[in-house]
């Protein structure tokens, strides 16, 4: 099972898509930089233009890497269908669970990799814009980090839907519309039905557990709708579901050569 996941994950580090991922990481923390100080010199300095305030910015955005987990499920997933019953000298002793989980763990490893590489582009182009106005605060720093681990259980589940879905549909562009209906048309359309226009109730009750609605909660620690251990304990669960369901069709499933 190591010998697999270190395969397909030294394999997913040399694709193209991993390659484009990262450089557009590193664009999205430039421009939001440059957005800033543009900013800054039009309309003068104030609220809104400082380092700690891209940090905020950051943390409403949380939701977007979400979505994005589709993408990265994708790269550890790999270009061919994991078939069973094709067995060679990694794959001879596994089962079909221990395929699973190792495409789901170097998906993971993939994550934690973006998640490491995001981090320190993000911090390292802050502190070079904002260096000379002296804005990039520990405090805010640290604030930052236990939004992101309160954050990491959710991007968790999102790429466990990912590879739930890929080992569902041997056509991934079923997989990626099946993901992107869980993760983004349902949760919209409950939240709709749960806002104070429409307000039924049902809906209403159904939106405290969505992991968009946990993305939305995290910034704001005040918020008395916040509650940390209902994020990541919602995640947790679903990440576990996702994995059972993922696993029952995938043993069902008689894969063709």
């Amino acid at each position: 099972m190591i010998h697999y996941i270190a395969r397909d994950f030294k394999t997913a580090l040399h694709r193209r898509y991993t390659y484009a991922y990262v450089i557009g990481i590193f664009v999205l923390c430039l421009l939001s930089n440059i957005a800033v100080v543009a900013f800054r010199m039009i309309y003068g300095t104030n609220e809104g233009t400082y380092a700690y305030n891209i940090l905020n910015y950051t943390t409403w955005c949380f939701v977007v890497p979400y979505y994005s987990c589709m993408f990265i499920a994708d790269m550890g997933f790999g270009k061919v269908y994991p078939n069973p019953q094709i067995k060679d000298n990694i794959t001879k002793n596994m089962s079909r669970a221990a395929i699973y989980f190792s495409k789901l763990i170097t998906e993971l490893l993939l994550g934690v990799l973006f998640l490491i590489i995001s981090f320190v582009l993000l911090i390292g182009i802050t502190t070079v814009f904002h260096f000379a106005d002296g804005t990039v605060r520990l405090y805010d720093i640290k604030d930052f980090i236990e939004k992101m681990w309160i954050a990491i259980p959710l991007w968790i589940a999102g790429v466990s839907f990912g590879n739930m879905f890929l080992f569902i549909f041997e056509d991934k562009r079923k997989a990626y519309a099946g993901y992107y209906i869980l993760t983004l048309l349902i949760p919209r359309l409950i939240m709709l039905l749960a806002s104070e226009r429409v307000g039924f109730e049902p809906f209403k009750f159904l939106r405290r557990y969505l992991i968009s609605q946990g993305f939305s909660l995290l910034p704001y620690p005040a918020d008395p709708d916040r509650n940390v251990t209902l994020i990541v304990s919602t995640a947790v669960i679903y990440t576990v579901i996702s994995c059972v369901v993922g696993i029952a069709v995938y043993h069902k499933k008689k894969v063709k050569y």
